[in-house]
C-alpha cells in the first residue's frame, strides 16, 4: 500500500488534506508480511535542517533553497530490519516557537523521537534540552530519542563538539549520531538505527510506559492511516502529486511509490495543496 496524507505543509500553502490508501501491485505481498508501524516524530529548533534529514532519507536529495515547515509535514517509508518489516510513519514538525503549542499532542503516541541540532550552532544545542524535556513529560521512558547533530559538512564552522554532544546524550540516555542531510552522510544509517531500536511487536501490544507506547496502546491515537483522530484532518480532497524529486506538482495522475534500491521501500509524502 502507498499511503499519502497532509496536514498543514509548507510555507505559503493552504488547505488540509487528510490521509487515505492507495493500493499498488505490490498489496498482495505486503499482506503476507507482518509490517510493524512506528510513529516518529523529528524535533528541534527552526533551520536545523529536519526538513532536509527526512528529503535525502525518503527521496537521497537535497534543496538548496530553504523552506520553513508550517505544522507538520507526514512522510511514510518500509525498512526491512532483521525478520520484519517496520514501516515508519516520520513526522516533520515546525521549528518555530508559535507552533510549540501543536507539538505536544503529536509526540503524545509516538514510538521514536529524532531532535536535531545544527553543529554550527550552540543555540539549537541548548535548544534541544527543551525538545527532549518535553518529550520525557509527555512519553516518560518509553520512547526511544535520538540526538543528532546536523550539518556535519560544515566541520569549519562547528561550535558543538562531538564529544560535548556524546556526553549530554548519555547523561540523557539518548542515542547519538552526526550527519549530514547535504552530503547523505550518516543519514540512512540514523533510520536504520532507529527502526532497529524501536519495540517489536509483543512489545507494542504490551502497551509500555505510563501513557502507552503509541502503538499497542488503545488509550492513544492510532497511527494507522486514514483512522487518525485529530482536529486538524478533515476529509480526503486535492491529494497532490509528488515526484521523486520531493517537489509537489498540481497533477493529480500517477500518484507514484518506488522503491529504493538501499534497502527502503514504499515511500510516499503528506504536502499541503
Amino acid at each position: 500500500m502507498h499511503q499519502i496524507s497532509s496536514l498543514m505543509g509548507k510555507q505559503g500553502g493552504g488547505g488540509v488534506n487528510a490521509a487515505v490508501t492507495v493500493p499498488d501491485a505490490s498489496s498482495s505481498t505486503a499482506a503476507a508480511a507482518a509490517v510493524v508501524k512506528h510513529k516518529i516524530v523529528l524535533l528541534g529548533d527552526q533551520s536545523v535542517g529536519k526538513t532536509s534529514l527526512v528529503t535525502r532519507f525518503m527521496y537521497d536529495t537535497f534543496d538548496q533553497q530553504y523552506q520553513a515547515t508550517i505544522g507538520i509535514d507526514f512522510f511514510s517509508k518500509t525498512i526491512p530490519v532483521d525478520n520484519r518489516t517496520v514501516r515508519l510513519h516520520v513526522w516533520d514538525t515546525a521549528g518555530q516557537e508559535r507552533f510549540r503549542s501543536l507539538i505536544p499532542s503529536y509526540i503524545r503516541n509516538s514510538s521514536g523521537t529524532i531532535v536535531v541540532y545544527d553543529i554550527t550552532s550552540r543555540a539549537s544545542f541548548l535548544g534541544t534540552f527543551k525538545w527532549i524535556d518535553e518529550v520525557r513529560a509527555e512519553r516518560g521512558d518509553s520512547v526511544v530519542i535520538f540526538l543528532v547533530g546536523n550539518k556535519l559538512d560544515a566541520q569549519e564552522k562547528r561550535v558543538v563538539s562531538t564529544e560535548e554532544a556524546q556526553k549530554k546524550a548519555e547523561e540523557y540516555n539518548l542515542v547519538f549520531m552526526e550527519v549530514s542531510a547535504k552530503q547523505g552522510k550518516n543519514v540512512k544509517a540514523l533510520f536504520r538505527k532507529m527502526a532497529e531500536a524501536l519495540p517489536l511487536p509483543d512489545d507494542n501490544a504490551s502497551g509500555i510506559g505510563k501513557k502507552g507506547n503509541g502503538v499497542g496502546d488503545s488509550s492513544s491515537q492510532p497511527v494507522v492511516l486514514g483512522k487518525q483522530r485529530d482536529p486538524f484532518l478533515l476529509t480526503p480532497s486535492r491529494l497532490p502529486q509528488i515526484d521523486r524529486s520531493g517537489l509537489q506538482t498540481n497533477n493529480n495522475n500517477n500518484n507514484r511509490g518506488n522503491d529504493d534500491t538501499n534497502g527502503f521501500a514504499n515511500y510516499t509524502q503528506g504536502r499541503c495543496c
